[in-house]
């Protein structure tokens, strides 16, 4: 399956992932999903068991990853749906409404009101929802041991924590606890 694994509206990069290749381009902004790569194309990433392909993401100035195994598609500033007043905001994607979870306000911060800087889609169990989120960062390789069990996470979403080189430990999102 191809994925949209990081697209960066500023500096129109993608990256591109299968579960063997991944690969980086330079292209102008749209939203798209580019092609699997080609065992040419790039360096492969190793593709053991033993390791773990996590999405970081930024909600006001909490980390947090999510297995890219999860991730569909990464998208710039989008504008929300909202089909009435005083229902959940969706994003409607090619002509599929999405229901879109707010990392800020689940973590406590001020709520997006109209739209957010950056969008995850992502699949939680048999749904695909929209993640809204300030900020998609990159996308990193750890050791699987590199994942513990959370025991103090103040996050109900977030079972677990990765640590990731520079930046430590950052909480691991579970996306079927999203909703």
């Amino acid at each position: 399956m191809q994925r949209v694994l990081a697209a960066r509206p500023q500096s129109t990069r993608y990256v591109t992932s299968t579960r063997h290749h991944c690969v980086a381009v330079s292209i102008p902004f749209h939203r798209f999903l580019l092609q699997p790569s080609s065992p040419s194309a790039g360096e492969p990433a190793p593709s053991s068991p033993a390791f773990i392909e996590v999405v970081v993401v930024r909600a006001g100035t909490h980390l947090f990853a999510i297995d890219v195994e999860a991730a569909i598609e990464i998208r710039g500033p989008e504008t929300f749906d909202r089909p009435g007043s005083g229902t959940r905001p969706h994003l409607t994607v090619r002509g599929h409404a999405l229901p879109v979870v707010d990392l800020r306000q689940a973590i406590g911060l001020a709520a997006f009101t109209h739209g957010c800087p950056a969008m995850l889609l992502m699949q939680a169990g048999a749904e695909t929802l929209a993640l809204a989120v300030d900020e998609v960062r990159d996308i990193e390789l750890a050791p699987r041991h590199k994942v513990q069990p959370a025991a103090d996470t103040p996050f109900g979403f977030c079972s677990h924590h990765i640590t990731l080189g520079d930046l430590d430990e950052v909480p691991l999102i579970d996306p079927t606890r999203l909703r």
